[in-house]
């Protein structure tokens, strides 16, 4: 007698017939239909005028603000004349070497930013040296720097002293220096007045700060 065994069917893959065998080909997938574009925006047509307004005018204010910061850049004579300014605010304060210090590096670095000069890395000698023959500053101009920057070392190097009357001289003169291409412009340069030497004391000659 013989015995029929129906095979029983393993979980995987399934050599039966029918079943994905030899002999069968496989089930293709389904094909489903290509879908479309989908929309970016179904609201009312208004609701975009007015997104793309509002972008547009906040691009705008960014813009004129840009443009406000970039126009409020100080050149390095309004610099040099609101540093001055703030000096002469606190003019009875600090020491004299300390206001000698500022009212020079001031100045130093106008004529550094402004002109070109290397006045902030030059010894008050090397700079005056540099300017003789130069058409930059008449003679009366050359003269009273060199007196300022005399001065200013002075209070910087020889422990000088200054009145109240001598430090507001000597501002007065960096401004009227940071002012003289405004007067040349004008046909117009007036020599500004330096404050006197304390009797007994000769100023010194350092280098710049």
């Amino acid at each position: 007698m013989t015995n029929s065994t129906t095979p029983v069917q393993q979980p995987g893959i399934n050599f039966l017939p029918g079943a994905g065998g030899a002999g069968s080909a496989p089930t293709p997938a389904p094909i489903h239909d290509i879908v479309g574009p989908l929309p970016f925006f179904t609201g009312p047509l208004w609701v975009i005028v007015a997104v793309v307004l509002a972008v547009a005018v906040a691009g705008g204010v960014f813009w004129w603000f840009a443009g406000r910061r970039k126009s409020k850049r100080l050149t390095p004579r309004e610099t040099a004349l609101r540093e001055l300014e703030k000096l002469r605010a606190s003019l009875s304060e600090g020491s004299d070497h300390d206001f000698g210090v500022v009212v020079s590096g001031v100045l130093r670095r106008f004529l550094g930013e402004a002109l070109g000069l290397a006045a902030p890395r030059q010894t008050t000698e090397e700079f005056m040296e540099s300017l003789r023959g130069s058409l930059r500053f008449v003679p009366a101009e050359q003269e009273a720097l060199a007196e300022f920057l005399h001065r200013s070392d002075y209070l910087k190097y020889a422990q000088g002293e200054a009145t109240a009357e001598q430090r507001e001289a000597l501002i007065v003169a960096a401004e009227s220096f940071v002012r003289s291409g405004e007067a040349t412009e004008k046909g117009s340069v007036t020599p500004p007045a330096i404050p006197q030497e304390t009797p007994g004391k000769t100023p010194v000659n350092k280098e710049a700060p």
